[in-house]
């Protein structure tokens, strides 16, 4: 019908937002139509590498912390004290990278966030005291925080519209890249010396700045909400969803190690192994939940994904020690990983021009992971950690409401 009216005009789907918004506009601009469907695989890369560079200077202390904190004389209590420095730095510069997001676009927040990385980098190659290392891990958080608004509403792009969740699935993955890349720098910088790791994430930092002055992202037309409007939106489903993510990932799996330690009688590295065997089977699982997003849908897809996890959660918690229970401890630690994906998927749907709300989106899962976190700890002291555990893997039966279908 409209054809026979209008013979030069034809609609377009712009489905980039939830609600679907229909343009009118000439035949010859729709010529490549699916072509820009599908994923951007060279912007997919790009923001994906630069990914990578801002998770390796967000994580490699960790690994490399026994040789600093024998070289300045530390203790805990400052390795405490700098990866505090870090989650807060990554949670207050999730909020700032959205305001930045939202007034200069992707590409100078990307470039920003890159040089902190760098700056912060350099400051910890370059380290002869604590308050030095400490300052460090602030400009590394803060180049993490910034990076993750642009990047994710970047990726969102990339995907196109008909496979944009297998591509969430890729950009989880490229943060599983990151945490491998920086274990295997704390490794070389056990052997050479552990400045090596952080002149290693400082070159990694440098390509993805310099890259962002040849790459041209594409521009977003910005979200015309209100505060209240961003404030809703940062506490719906998408949120929820990786909330709950959140919840099992700094909760129940932080303290799997010592669960099994305590409750099978392991070995610290047995255990580690168990999470280390988690962590390879969770880059597979970040694939499938993408996958399964494009096919059956993200509510969907996080339904089943909650109930495999509370199978195995429930499962590894109670059941005795043996190999059955480690290999389920192994899944879940793996697959709570995959709600990373589907949780971006629907922010990008839901608000992914609104680069305030993508901010808040981050720092609000971060504020629910930690929170359980303590929470864990907390009332597993007074009541024992097998039976607080036993509620948290409870939690991921939650997506059965939360990703409940919309009415129609």
């Amino acid at each position: 019908m409209w054809n026979r009216h209008f013979p030069r005009l034809s609609l377009q789907r712009n489905s980039f937002e939830v609600n679907t918004v229909y343009k009118v506009m000439p035949t010859s601009a729709l010529r490549n139509r699916n072509h820009l469907e599908k994923p951007n695989w060279m912007l997919l890369s790009i923001i994906c590498g630069s990914y990578v560079a801002a998770t390796i200077g967000e994580q490699v202390l960790g690994p490399i912390f026994p040789d600093a904190l024998s070289e300045f004389g530390l203790s805990e209590v400052d390795g405490g004290i700098a990866f505090g420095l870090l989650a807060a730095s990554i949670a207050l510069l999730n909020l700032i990278g959205g305001l930045t997001l939202a007034r200069v676009g992707a590409r100078r927040t990307i470039a920003l966030a890159s040089l902190f990385s760098l700056l912060g980098a350099v400051i910890a190659a370059t380290s002869h005291s604590f308050a030095q290392l400490a300052t460090s891990q602030i400009f590394l958080g803060a180049g993490a925080g910034l990076f993750f608004p642009a990047g994710l509403q970047m990726a969102g792009v990339a995907g196109g519209t008909s496979r944009r969740g297998f591509v969430m699935g890729i950009y989880g993955v490229a943060y599983s890249l990151g945490l491998t890349a920086s274990a295997g720098l704390g490794a070389l910088g056990a052997q050479i010396g552990w400045r090596s790791a952080f002149v290693v994430s400082a070159i990694l930092s440098f390509l993805a700045f310099v890259s962002t002055f040849f790459t041209k992202l594409p521009s977003i037309a910005k979200s015309t909400k209100s505060g209240r409007e961003a404030l809703r939106l940062s506490l719906s489903n998408p949120t929820l969803v990786g909330g709950i993510g959140t919840i099992s990932q700094y909760g129940s799996i932080s303290f799997m190690t010592t669960f099994a330690v305590q409750e099978w009688g392991l070995s610290t590295a047995r255990a580690a192994g168990i999470l280390g065997i988690g962590r390879i089977i969770s880059i597979v699982a970040k694939l499938v939940s993408g996958s399964s997003s494009d096919r059956i849908g993200p509510f969907a897809s996080a339904r089943w994904t909650g109930i495999a996890l509370f199978i195995t959660g429930i499962a590894w918690v109670l059941l005795p020690a043996g190999l059955p229970t480690y290999l389920c401890a192994a899944v879940f630690a793996g697959t709570v990983s995959s709600l990373g994906p589907i949780a971006n998927m629907l922010a990008v749907e839901k608000f992914g021009r609104d680069g305030v709300t993508l901010g808040a989106f981050r720092s609000l899962q971060i504020a629910m992971g930690a929170t359980a976190g303590v929470l864990i700890g907390l009332f597993g002291e007074l009541f024992g950690l097998r039976l607080i555990l036993a509620f948290a893997v409870l939690t991921p039966l939650s997506l059965l409401w939360v990703c409940r279908e919309p009415k129609q």
